[in-house]
């Protein structure tokens, strides 16, 4: 990995404080509780931890990728992510091939697949250029350095609807 890019230091900072909270975050709910709707056309907490873990496995597929040189500023795409991401009143759908199954999610298997692909992004992150631009759908031409923005954005954006998710199923007593 290229050290010389600006900002990968702040930006893996970023990433493990929002990876930790949501960690934490889920850890925190009881099994009870874990599989519980909290209000219609929202997902369990459980399948927001499953639906992170799918996306995670899939940026640290993306991110091993073989890429080209970038031909233009590797953080160009980054004002877009952010803007998009952390508007916390549009709610996106997302691809079906990291929406979560309808099921009964064991919490301990949860939080240890969720761990893994934390883990897995950390390694991989370390060992790619992020200043190489590959296709990803639904991303398009991405930068690696962009990608790895669109994980702290969603993860972040998945830490506020996880709290919102906690205060429901804790007002629910």
């Amino acid at each position: 990995m290229s050290t010389t890019i600006t900002g990968v230091t702040e930006l893996f900072v970023d990433l493990d404080k929002s990876t930790d909270k949501l960690l934490e975050l889920i850890t925190s709910v009881s099994r009870q509780k874990i599989n519980e709707l909290p209000f219609k056309d929202s997902w369990t907490p459980a399948q927001l931890a499953v639906h992170v873990t799918k996306s995670n496995n899939a940026i640290a597929q993306g991110l091993n990728m073989q890429g080209k040189p970038a031909d233009r500023n590797i953080d160009e795409g980054v004002p877009h992510l952010k803007k998009m991401f952390l508007d916390f009143d549009i709610k996106y759908k997302s691809p079906q091939f990291i929406v979560p199954e309808e099921k009964e999610y064991n919490k301990e298997e949860t939080i240890e697949a969720l761990q893994k692909s934390i883990d897995r992004l950390k390694h991989t992150r370390e060992s790619v250029n992020l200043s190489e631009i590959i296709s990803l759908p639904p991303f398009g031409e991405v930068t690696k350095f962009e990608i790895l923005h669109f994980v702290l954005y969603h993860t972040t954006r998945h830490v506020q609807q996880l709290k919102n998710i906690i205060t429901v199923l804790n007002s629910k007593n």
